[in-house]
């Protein structure tokens, strides 16, 4: 029977614990502002008119990092977006047609910032933090008939606050573009750099 209450004691901190968490992450995440340089709000794309017969395999990365829809956006646009006919995922560099092997990496915010971000969350967002240095570098290696061509290149900068009293002012992230559009207009641009060698 001691064991029964402990066991069930047991399991209600666990629950009260995960929903504290989940519970200061949606504050977290409340009280922020978050805005893509270079960058302004924009509707979702429209595929592109497909015009190339040749298949695109497409490979796309692992992201390591807390996603706010760029991986989704990558997977859309490879999909159903691309001007090519045929697309599929894979890591075989065809003979006769298409790989794009698309890189992400991570920007991550200075070492100060980290600690500010660090102490607000931990404190619930009453101390400020910001960031104006973090984001990713994408790179798109192409490569044609089993050759390798180009690796197209584009930085993304992120600036990043949070604080509680930006809670009141949290609709200006209406206002500004979504790590998906961001994503979705960067490898657009991919695919207009690249044309060249469609």
């Amino acid at each position: 029977m001691k064991d029964r209450v402990v066991t069930m004691i047991t399991g209600i901190k666990m629950n009260t614990l995960r929903f504290s968490l989940a519970g200061l992450l949606a504050f977290v995440l409340g009280n922020c502002l978050i805005d893509y340089k270079g960058y302004e709000k924009a509707d979702v794309l429209n595929s592109q008119k497909k015009i190339y017969d040749k298949k695109l395999v497409y490979n796309l990365p692992y992201f390591p990092q807390f996603n706010l829809g760029g991986k989704e956006a990558l997977e859309t646009y490879f999909q159903v977006k691309t001007p090519f006919k045929t697309t599929e995922a894979g890591t075989k560099v065809p003979n006769d047609g298409y790989l794009v092997d698309v890189k992400v990496d991570y920007r991550s915010p200075t070492t100060p910032a980290l600690v500010f971000l660090a102490a607000s969350t931990l404190t619930g967002t009453i101390l400020p933090a910001w960031s104006q240095h973090d984001g990713y570098d994408i790179r798109y290696v192409l490569y044609k008939d089993g050759k390798e061509m180009e690796t197209f290149s584009y930085t993304v900068e992120r600036n990043y606050a949070q604080w509680f009293p930006l809670f009141f002012v949290i609709w200006m992230n209406n206002d500004t573009a979504t790590e998906k559009s961001v994503f979705e207009r960067v490898t657009k641009t991919f695919f207009d750099d690249a044309s060249k060698y469609f």
